[in-house]
């Protein structure tokens, strides 16, 4: 219970910044277009050159092995898949009636995008915010069970790092392994099937 602290506060951040930068990002481009979105997207597909867990890995050996370092590393990489989804729904919403009156009407970029586009976005913004919750436990975790963890942060990850340090499995110590990796799992498959769950609300096709 103590180590889900870390497990939360790393898999909740990482989801809020993750929909915020993947929905600023998606809507600039879809909006826009043009050279704008091609620099942006552009981005993206670099970033996606970048698996998740060894990148992160990496950008934590070189910032140093803190908990902050980590979620700084996730949300690095975690908004790319959210910015390009935003980005092709903006594509279509930029082109609807209400957009166009809007533009007539003298209506600033700002306004049209938080106004007219941002709301008609934001439940796929939550989908993949609650996604993006899963797979940054499971990095935290795999970052930490590797040493590379805040070691003045307890998390889930940290004590499988130390059951394996002092060979709690070849002792018989299931205790010390088997309650964190489960509560790892329970975590990570409850954010996706909330995701699943919310993709059957926004597109009701799926149910």
């Amino acid at each position: 219970m103590y180590g889900s602290r870390a497990a939360l506060l790393v898999g909740l951040l990482a989801a809020v910044f993750t929909a915020g930068i993947g929905t600023f990002v998606g809507l600039t481009a879809g909006y826009y277009g043009g050279r704008v979105d091609d620099f942006l997207m552009r981005i993206v597909d670099f970033l996606y050159g970048m698996p998740l867990l060894p990148t992160v890995i990496v950008l934590v050996a070189l910032l140093g092995p803190s908990l902050w370092n980590i979620i700084l590393a996730i949300i690095v990489l975690q908004w790319r898949a959210t910015a390009r989804v935003i980005r092709s729904q903006a594509l279509s919403l930029r082109e609807r009636p209400f957009v166009k009156a809007a533009q007539v009407a003298g209506a600033s970029d700002w306004h049209i995008i938080s106004r007219h586009l941002a709301p008609n976005v934001l439940p796929m913004s939550f989908l993949y915010g609650a996604f993006a919750i899963a797979w940054a436990i499971l990095a935290e975790a795999g970052v930490s069970f590797i040493g590379l963890g805040d070691p003045d942060t307890v998390s889930w990850g940290t004590m499988l790092q130390s059951s394996r340090a002092y060979a709690a499995l070849d002792f018989g110590a299931w205790w010390w392994f088997v309650p964190p990796g489960i509560c790892i799992g329970l975590v990570v498959i409850s954010g996706f099937l909330i995701g699943r769950g919310y993709e059957e609300i926004t597109n009701p096709e799926l149910r």
